[in-house]
């Protein structure tokens, strides 16, 4: 079960996508893939893509509450579910829309089937 925790402080205006670096973004064979996601404070939007699916639209908000450096758990996180199969790409987009630095945190899970 491969799992990826990412913090990182997106600047003024600037895009992160932190699964780039991630060896599993293009999973081998079929698995479900959970994303947590949050952030230290409003700001920041998300998309999610799984192949050709949209699973979190472009723009949806980040959820705020997060603490800089700690990964969202399942007791207070709402994961993006989706099934994946082989060689989809599996891209996540962070995107800093305010004037400040926010910190994002995440953690995403493939479970293979």
């Amino acid at each position: 079960m491969p799992m990826f925790p990412f913090t990182q402080a997106v600047t003024t205006g600037a895009t992160y996508l932190p699964l780039s670096t991630w060896q599993f973004r293009q999973p081998a064979k079929p698995a479900i893939l959970e994303v947590f996601v949050n952030a230290t404070a409003v700001g920041c939007v998300q998309n999610l893509t799984t192949g050709s699916e949209s699973i979190v639209q472009a723009e949806c908000p980040v959820s705020a509450g997060g603490t800089a450096g700690v990964i969202p758990a399942r007791l207070n996180t709402e994961p993006a579910v989706d099934q994946v199969d082989a060689g989809d790409e599996l891209v996540l987009t962070v995107r800093n829309t305010t004037g400040g630095t926010i910190t994002v945190n995440g953690v995403a899970i493939l479970t293979y089937k």
